[in-house]
């Protein structure tokens, strides 16, 4: 979500929609190394720093205008979020995250440091970071790109972080962040770039992004909606009808190749509220709760009503909690229905893009044995499919 001339800163796994029980926790453990990552569903946070607090002296404008979020980053983590939209700003000699002009209590590095640990404790996983530099809360102008540079160039980062490829699998990122930025903080990137962002609701501006890694052939095209404001007459049907036609082409694209892989990043996240300040209009807390009510039923009848496929990247407000301040925000079913919609589909994958059928015994010892809807299972039925864990940490598909 979120331009940084939205309003604010003036101021400042029980899934019932699709019938399937499936465990946040260590979800992508149970997904093939081969799969590609553009192919998965994935739950992400808006502003995901929000609900740890606030800074001192800001508790107030916080809940008041800048609240996305009701869970802490170890929290969202917990739930199964793997995707995260951090903003930091610049103070003296560190980088602190922010919404506009409103602190949160985390600081960036710190921020980096639990995904890390929650990675090391759960080496299976990955995490993608939305990086944009949150200008309006700068207190020292002109030191964003250095202070960043020096963050991500410390010891043992170059192990943490992995560079963007159009054709990334999930074994590829297991363990590591992938770190994409809508700023462009030097020549190349740690992660990616994101390029062409857009905030119209016009579809020949969605599809115009493109992520940039450190080589040309990185490059991959992107696909986002990202519609911040839907306070005004119509908008909120303006922001759904974008965000459904995204998820008609990502969950009906069909990836057989590397030439056909499309990354996608769909924002639920949006204001539908405001608040005069001072002349002024901003948005509020309960602005972001009142969208998350609308576009967050819109995804869950759309995943109801259709054969899905992929859905990218969702970033959502008030994700893992499905009531804030009153308003059925939806978000503990939205994250559950998301990371199930995974092993809806993913039978349908073309065996190049998975793991292919291989005979029991042509791999180490195995550890588990899961269906493909994610539960585990002891003895398979003979001429089933089955995703197979073994002791080297691999999952495969696995014709008995």
């Amino acid at each position: 979500m979120g331009t940084r001339t939205k309003k604010t800163v003036i101021l400042l796994l029980a899934v019932s929609c699709v019938g399937l029980r499936v465990s946040a926790d260590n979800w992508l453990s149970r997904l093939p190394d081969n799969t590609y990552v553009a192919v998965l569903s994935i739950p992400g946070a808006h502003d995901a720093a929000t609900g740890c607090g606030w800074e001192s002296g800001y508790e107030d404008l916080g809940d008041s205008f800048a609240r996305t979020q009701e869970l802490s980053l170890s929290e969202l983590w917990g739930l199964g979020v793997r995707a995260f939209d951090l903003r930091p700003c610049t103070r003296n000699g560190y980088l602190h995250i922010n919404h506009g002009l409103v602190a949160t209590s985390m600081r960036f590095d710190q921020a980096l440091g639990l995904l890390r640990d929650s990675l090391v404790a759960n080496p299976s996983e990955f995490i993608i970071i939305h990086l944009l530099h949150e200008t309006d809360g700068d207190q020292v102008e002109g030191t964003y790109n250095e202070q960043l540079l020096q963050l991500l160039n410390m010891p043992g980062a170059e192990e943490l972080f992995v560079p963007f490829r159009r054709n990334l699998t999930v074994g590829d990122m297991r363990g590591k962040i992938l770190l994409l930025s809508r700023d462009i903080y030097a020549t190349q990137p740690v992660g990616g770039f994101f390029r062409n962002w857009t905030h119209e609701a016009v579809w020949d501006k969605m599809t115009q992004g493109r992520i940039t890694g450190t080589t040309s052939s990185a490059a991959s095209p992107m696909y986002v909606q990202d519609y911040p404001e839907t306070y005004a007459s119509e908008a909120m049907t303006t922001k759904i009808n974008a965000m459904t036609r995204l998820l008609k082409f990502s969950t009906t694209h069909r990836t057989g190749s590397t030439v056909s892989i499309y990354w996608v990043f769909n924002f639920a996240s949006a204001y539908a509220q405001v608040a005069n300040i001072f002349g002024y209009e901003v948005s509020t807390s309960d602005g972001y709760r009142d969208n998350a009510a609308h576009t967050h039923a819109a995804i869950l009848d759309y995943l109801r009503d259709n054969k899905a496929g992929p859905t990218g990247v969702i970033m959502m407000d008030y994700a893992g909690v499905d009531e804030s301040g009153g308003y059925a925000t939806r978000g503990k079913e939205l994250v559950e229905t998301i990371i199930a919609n995974n092993f809806n589909y993913l039978d349908s994958i073309p065996a190049r893009v998975v793991s292919p059928r291989v005979s029991v015994g042509a791999s180490s010892e195995i550890r588990a044995i899961f269906s493909l809807t994610g539960e585990r299972i002891a003895v398979p039925r003979k001429g089933s499919v089955c995703l197979v864990q073994y002791t080297d940490g691999s999952v495969r598909k696995v014709l008995y």
